[in-house]
């Protein structure tokens, strides 16, 4: 029986009960998050520093989703008619709010090498007062798969989650883009998910200070610009008011600044 990225079983619906005796020892180091924070619109709107923008690429794949402490409210396609399917035709959540919130919001692979195998946990939570069915489907991919949960097809009670593991299975370093299309008895809903491939990344401070200086003086520092990714990289500066930058041919940088008062 293959094993996966993080040392769970590999396979299909029903795959415990097939390994025997030895399927009640196992345990999945596939982890659900704890409390998540729910975070609805859009947010605050951050600027994202050099220093961020290099520990969140440096994560692996488990380490991702490890520091992914927020949900958000996802995008719905389509409303369903509830009588189809449940004689519980009214429900006490906000109709611009789905019966299962999604942890994570957006699913994300990276750090990746090809043709191995990684997985990530996609949590469905019930927030109705009563017992609903979910399901989670997806077009056909090469690269994408979803493993149910054994109980698949019944109703997961009100307050409880139920876990949809989707693996991902790169052929290569590149970027892939896939979408999980989650069905209740209310309404269907996407959950994006993302591959992250090769990505060029700069060693660049996050401020530069200049000691005091004297009017009119011109004052400068040299900065070597190193690329610590696994892709070539192409940048540009820019600067406001009495700032220069000068490139060197070594991606060695010299940042002037001229006092004007």
């Amino acid at each position: 029986m293959p094993l996966g990225p993080f040392g769970e079983v590999v396979g299909t619906t029903g795959t415990l009960n097939c390994l025997g005796p030895d399927g009640q020892h196992y345990k999945s180091k596939v982890i659900a998050p704890r409390n998540p924070k729910l975070v609805k619109g859009d947010g605050p709107i951050f600027k994202l520093t050099p220093s961020k923008y290099m520990f969140d690429m440096s994560m692996n794949t488990e380490q991702k989703l490890a520091n992914t402490h927020i949900m958000k409210i996802p995008r719905k396609t389509e409303l369903l008619d509830m009588g189809e399917t449940s004689l519980q035709k009214f429900s006490q959540i906000n109709i611009d709010e789905p019966m299962f919130q999604p942890y994570p919001s957006e699913i994300f692979f990276q750090n990746y090498e090809p043709h191995q195998i990684y997985e990530v946990p996609l949590t469905l939570r019930n927030n109705d007062k009563v017992p609903r069915l979910v399901k989670v489907s997806s077009v056909d991919s090469p690269y994408f798969n979803i493993i149910s949960p054994n109980d698949v097809g019944n109703k997961v009670g009100p307050g409880l989650p139920t876990i949809f593991r989707i693996q991902f299975t790169p052929h290569e370093k590149k970027d892939y883009t896939h979408e999980l299309i989650c069905t209740t008895e209310r309404e269907k809903f996407v959950v994006p998910v993302r591959a992250v491939g090769a990505r060029a990344i700069l060693d660049f401070p996050d401020e530069i200070h200049f000691p005091i200086s004297p009017v009119k003086y011109s004052n400068s520092k040299t900065l070597l610009v190193r690329n610590i990714g696994n892709l070539d990289a192409r940048f540009s500066l820019k600067t406001d008011g009495s700032f220069t930058v000068t490139v060197w041919l070594s991606y060695e940088l010299k940042i002037k600044f001229i006092t004007s008062l």
